[in-house]
């Protein structure tokens, strides 16, 4: 069995790359992980525990927005949530700042006892991402 230890990198495709570094560096605050040359077309972004690489695509049309209703949604990849110690300061920080998905904050409880809030926004290509405060159950 091969020995898989964690996710390294995810890549994002975009007509825009200029626009989504301004996002993810500029508004979310993300530093770069190798220095961002802008004319060569795509960056790499440290985003905590992997890196984000935005490379510069020509073809097609990105695929539509999705939602935070999972059974709506065509199979493939669907988003990813960035941790937050508190996530009421960070809605606010973002308020004004993204396009948000839903009116409100979402809780989502797990019988075992491990519940989440969480609110999911757009960056600027319609890629949906979210701001998550995790609350692990209690250890026995």
């Amino acid at each position: 069995m091969i020995a898989l230890k964690r996710i390294d990198n995810m890549d994002i495709l975009t007509h825009d790359v200029a626009r989504l570094v301004d996002f993810y560096h500029g508004v979310l605050g993300l530093s770069f992980y190798l220095p961002y040359q802008a004319e060569e077309e795509w960056a790499a972004i440290d985003a905590g525990n992997l890196t984000l690489y935005v490379f510069k695509s020509e073809v097609g049309e990105h695929a539509p927005r999705r939602t935070e209703i999972n059974p709506d949604n065509a199979p493939g990849l669907d988003s990813f949530a960035f941790e937050v110690d508190d996530l009421d300061e960070a809605l606010q920080q973002l308020q004004g700042k993204v396009v948000w998905v839903t009116e409100e904050t979402i809780t989502w409880k797990h019988p075992n006892g491990t519940w989440y809030r969480y609110r999911p926004f757009y960056d600027p290509d319609g890629n949906m991402l979210y701001i998550t405060e995790p609350h692990p159950a209690e250890s026995l």
